[in-house]
């Protein structure tokens, strides 16, 4: 069966092989059925794992001693919440491995300002600064891992790392006992 006329020569291009644009004759047997559903559960569960890890992250920017109207706080809390909350194994070129792992252009572009706002984070203690802008290259990581390689990125829990090292970054930075800077 062939999507297109010129198929065989176009795969032979890109991949050296035909099969990969061939579509499948039949659906999964039954075991094949089990293992994809398993996969999907699993790509669920990390998903939403990565979502949780985002919103905790995001409370613990919003908790910083900074002005409540601060763009660190308005506008960085509320990307890591956004991207991690967006994340999508499908948002991938198969062929250039590129693609946002469904970070939105507009959410990278705030979590990239960052280094254009560390002045106002000055009076942050330095184990905090350091924190957020794990925090932020964390983040980012996410969707660039999910982008490369889906399967390996929650599968072999790539993904799951990164959430981790949120957590401790967030975990470990000191809790400033000075009310925010106004």
């Amino acid at each position: 069966m062939t999507i297109y006329q010129g198929e065989s020569e176009m795969a032979r291009l890109l991949w050296g092989r035909e099969e990969r644009l061939r579509m499948p004759e039949s659906g999964p047997g039954p075991e094949e059925a089990v293992r994809l559903a398993g996969e999907a559960e699993t790509e669920v569960r990390v998903l939403a794992g990565a979502a949780a890890c985002g919103l905790r992250a995001a409370r613990w920017i919003r908790g910083l001693p900074l002005a409540p109207d601060s763009w660190t706080v308005r506008t960085v809390a509320d990307a890591v919440e956004e991207a991690t909350a967006a994340l999508d194994p499908r948002d991938r070129d198969d062929v250039g491995r590129t693609g946002h792992g469904g970070i939105p252009e507009s959410v990278r572009t705030r979590l990239d300002g960052l280094p254009y706002a560390v002045a106002e984070t000055v009076h942050l203690a330095p184990a905090e600064r350091v924190a957020l802008f794990a925090v932020v290259g964390c983040v980012l990581g996410m969707g660039r891992i999910l982008a490369n390689d889906p399967w390996t990125a929650v599968h072999e829990g790539e993904l799951a790392a990164l959430c981790a090292t949120v957590d401790a970054a967030v975990l470990q930075a000191p809790r400033e006992v000075s009310a925010p800077v106004r």
